[in-house]
């Protein structure tokens, strides 16, 4: 039985049988909705009209399985037949919408972290493992910063003898000057103290803490089936470290990483921002925010794996750290110390203890077991993705330390500063980026502090294909015209909720506000001097070749060149002549012209013929037409400036504006006014013209392009001067009337509402009182209904027929009383009815009294406050708020 061979075709170049078997003569191939099988083999397929003495085939067989996938690969050449030209504007949104949350989801993140490093326990924590040296150096911090005393005198001093009593005698002529200064005045002789505490808590802090797990890193979008197997295996509850991450439920897992100073290099970064806040030093936590890009780059997609998703390329089993066992040397070859280490000092950050003794140094050859190491993490990541900010309490300056991750763990010159900047193969490798960077304080508020770490603090620098850009937003006017546009940073909004107000800024913010987050402009590439080439004349500033000349652009007629480039091998070399920039003119068509307010100069001639533009339908079969009897292309001439004058129409005469064939005026700019007539950019005044008779034309003052049509935009009217101020008085007048109009209309729909709103009240109170089964209430208001409820309550016909006689009877009125019970039920009926509206129109009457009351006090208060605060206009915030609902609840009771 041939053996069966997953994933491989015979035609492989890998396949060791190829070479010794001729290639197949035919393959057969199932192809199926959800996945793509194939299959091989290596002869002929027996057809159905195959005897059963046919021999049966013979050779390998291979079988392949393709499961189908939905991944797209953009940045294939585009002369494949695989790849896709492009992405579309579906895809392109739902990257950037990726990117957007993905940024905002990481904000939250670190301002969570942010939160547990300032929690006091885990402070603490921290600063109980701090051993009596450095807490030395901590107290000396604080003294040479002035946040301490200096240091008290023990004992009496001795008086100097001899020369020592003579100042000029003693070696430092300078230590009377240093006794100057006030007692708790800040030493800054050797520089700020705090760089020198930050060095040393950066080598207790690098010796103490462990990166026993892996730290947040950019992966890159990866396919619909890895993704899918990740999603799977973590909702299975399998975490794994190097596959889903380091995981950190809440504040006492924090805590616990606290205590045991194990973690990510995130997580060590985050601590050592805690222990430097336990100290009394402000810190930032400063993260570099690693999203997933929005772009479709190579850089944006997943490195592949060979088995899919597997374990990242985060652990490290080499041997460059020393394990807990010692390694068999050479005989006779003694190992040697390091410097530093035989400088070390007990009890001092980065010192070894070594108590070995002669018996120790004898070379063990016996073979032991071999044990585990704890893999290295992160070793490929060469630049810190969290750090801190420590801001110094003298200068209020803050200063950068990575003690996890850089050799100079403190950042003091701008070299420093570029250490954590990402660049180079190792970034690239990493897909390490800087996008954002951003720095969070102790009072939960974050800083946008990305320009700081960029090379020499150019905006947007390295940033520029990750960091989502700024975008010019266009503002219309109520024309539709655009006005302006405005530039709009999505990222400055997105970090509005985390930024300090004005009042809360500090010392800190106005000093790197106006030194280090300073953004520069890139600076502009200077033309070098040296040999012409194609490129340079392309992008040159000041010179340009006829070939490089845009549609619009033309030689001005008469200049001379400037030199001539040489193109071309011999000998089949071309000269081209350069010309200057300053000799190109700009041309537009008469058409484009016009919309300016000018015309070409009659007799002139085109400076340049080009193509004709179709825009609209009628355009485009004018020039098919041409090109359809000429068999060439439509040309359209170019004029210049100087061949153009300004347009000036017949002045007015008795009133009478000038109109085109189209019965309005072309007025794109002021200067197409007819001599004697004024433009009216009013809507409406059409209608006023016409009403009052008087000569215009509609001003046409562009067009608008859709559907393959040219539309035109009409604004206003152009009248004679004198009938100017006529119309405008009159569409005055016209507007105040409809809005008048307008205004009542909207008030007695106003009304109308509030007084169905009022009447549906009352009649589902009183439908409710009555019918909906609630309690009576027996007082003097209503005795009528509760007498007749309380009668129709008992059911008996003649108790009732008596309370209606008796009534009747107090009225004046006589009523026959002998009727049968069937006609006594029926004016019992009608009885109570009678009774049951007269008493619900009594309690109607008093309520409405009431209210009408209610609101005669209330509008009395309105003119009361609006009299009282004439001058600060506070009455009219309350007449506002009153006038929407006391005032339509008092109409509607008076119109009711």
């Amino acid at each position: 039985m041939p053996p069966f061979i997953p994933k491989r075709r015979l035609d492989d170049p890998d396949d060791p049988q190829r070479a010794a078997s001729p290639p197949p003569p035919k393959k057969a191939k199932v192809e199926t909705t959800t996945e793509q099988t194939a299959i091989h083999v290596g002869n002929n397929i027996p057809s159905s009209k195959t005897t059963a003495d046919a021999p049966l085939p013979t050779g390998n067989i291979s079988i392949t399985i393709d499961k189908q996938d939905d991944y797209i690969n953009y940045t294939a050449s585009s002369t494949t037949t695989t790849a896709k030209k492009g992405p579309s504007k579906r895809e392109k949104q739902i990257r950037v919408r990726t990117h957007q949350l993905h940024v905002q989801f990481l904000l939250y993140h670190n301002l969570l972290r942010n939160s547990w490093a300032c929690d006091k326990e885990v402070q603490a924590i921290l600063v109980r493992q701090l051993s009596a040296d450095i807490r030395k150096q901590v107290d000396k911090w604080r003294r040479a910063s002035g946040l301490l005393g200096p240091i008290p005198s023990v004992g009496k001093k001795k008086e100097p003898k001899g020369k020592a009593k003579n100042a000029r005698s003693q070696r430092d002529w300078g230590q009377q000057s240093s006794r100057l200064e006030p007692p708790n005045a800040a030493d800054m002789s050797r520089g700020d103290p705090l760089i020198s505490l930050l060095r040393t808590l950066s080598a207790h802090w690098k010796s103490k803490f462990a990166v026993t797990a892996p730290g947040l890193r950019k992966r890159g979008y990866s396919t619909k089936l890895e993704l899918r197997r990740l999603v799977d295996s973590f909702q299975r509850g399998q975490h794994s470290p190097e596959l889903h991450g380091e995981r950190i439920r809440n504040l006492s897992e924090f805590r616990e990483c606290a205590r045991t100073c194990q973690g990510s290099r995130d997580v060590g970064a985050q601590l050592f921002t805690a222990l430097l806040r336990g100290l009394g030093i402000e810190a930032r936590m400063v993260a570099s925010l690693q999203p997933a890009g929005y772009g479709f780059t190579k850089v944006e997609q997943t490195a592949p794996t060979k088995e899919g998703v597997g374990m990242p390329a985060t652990i490290s089993t080499s041997e460059d750290r020393p394990s807990g066992h010692a390694t068999p040397t050479k005989p006779g070859k003694k190992e040697r110390q390091s410097t530093r280490q035989q400088r070390g000092q007990k009890g001092k950050p980065g010192f070894v203890d070594t108590d070995e003794s002669d018996s120790d140094s004898v070379i063990d050859l016996t073979p032991a077991l071999p044990t585990a190491r704890r893999p290295l993490y992160d070793r490929e990541l060469a630049y810190p993705i969290y750090w801190t900010e420590a801001i110094s309490p003298i200068t209020s300056k803050p200063i950068p330390c990575s003690p996890l991750v850089l050799q100079n763990p403190v950042a003091t010159t701008d070299e420093h500063l570029a250490a954590f900047e990402p660049r180079g193969v190792k970034a690239e490798a990493s897909k390490l980026v800087i996008a954002y960077v951003v720095g969070y304080s102790s009072d939960n508020t974050a800083k946008d502090v990305t320009v700081r770490y960029l090379r020499k603090h150019i905006f947007p620098g390295k940033t520029k294909p990750f960091r989502y850009p700024i975008q010019s937003i266009p503002v219309y006017s109520s024309s539709g015209r655009i006005k302006r546009y405005e530039d709009y940073d999505w990222f400055k909004s997105v970090m509005a909720p985390y930024t300090r107000t004005q009042q809360m800024r500090t010392a800190t913010d106005d000093v790197e506000d106006s030194t280090d987050l300073v953004a520069q402009e890139p600076p502009q590439k200077k033309a070098e001097d040296g040999p012409d080439t194609l490129g340079s004349l392309k992008s040159n500033p000041d010179f340009v070749l006829g070939r490089h000349l845009r549609r619009e652009e033309a030689i001005r007629p008469g200049a001379k060149p400037d030199r001539f480039f040489i193109s071309g091998k011999a000998p089949n070399l071309q000269s081209e002549p350069v010309y200057r920039r300053s000799d190109v003119e700009r041309c537009l068509t008469a058409e484009s012209w016009h919309k300016e307010g000018r015309r070409p100069k009659p007799g002139e001639t085109a400076m340049k013929l080009v193509p004709v533009r179709a825009v609209t339908l009628t355009r485009k079969r004018e020039a098919e037409e041409h090109e359809r009897i000429t068999g060439e292309k439509q040309l359209q001439g170019l004029y210049s400036w100087d061949q153009t004058e300004y347009i000036i129409p017949p002045p007015v005469e008795n009133g009478v504006i000038p109109k085109n064939s189209y019965g309005n005026i072309d007025a794109f700019v002021p200067s197409m006014v007819p001599r004697g007539a004024k433009h009216i950019p009013l809507r409406g005044t059409v209608r006023i013209c016409k009403k009052l008779d008087i000569d215009y034309a509609e001003a046409v003052v562009g067009f608008e392009f859709g559907n393959k049509r040219a539309v035109p935009v009409v604004l206003g009217v152009v009248v004679a001067e004198e009938n100017e101020r006529l119309v405008r008085d009159a569409w005055k007048q016209h507007e105040e009337a409809q809005r008048q109009k307008d205004e009542a209309k909207m008030g007695k729909l106003v009304l109308s509402l509030w007084r169905k709103f009022v009447m549906g009240l009352r009649i589902r109170k009183e439908v409710g009182q009555v019918y909906g089964g609630a309690e009576v209430n027996n007082n003097n208001d209503r005795p009528i209904t509760a007498q007749l409820k309380k009668k129709a309550a008992d059911g008996t016909a003649s108790a009732i027929l008596a309370e209606t006689r008796d009534r009747n009877q107090q009225r004046g009125t006589v009523r026959r009383t002998a009727k049968s019970p069937k006609t006594l039920e029926r004016i019992n009926a009608a009885e109570v009815k009678q009774g049951l509206a007269a008493e619900v129109k009594q309690g109607l009457e008093a309520e409405v009294k009431q209210l009408k009351a209610e609101c005669e006090r209330m509008i009395a208060n309105m003119e009361n406050a609006k009299e009282n605060g004439k001058e600060n206009g506070e009455w009219k915030g309350e007449w506002r708020v009153q006038s929407t609902t006391i005032l339509p609840l008092y109409l509607s009771l008076n119109l009711g």
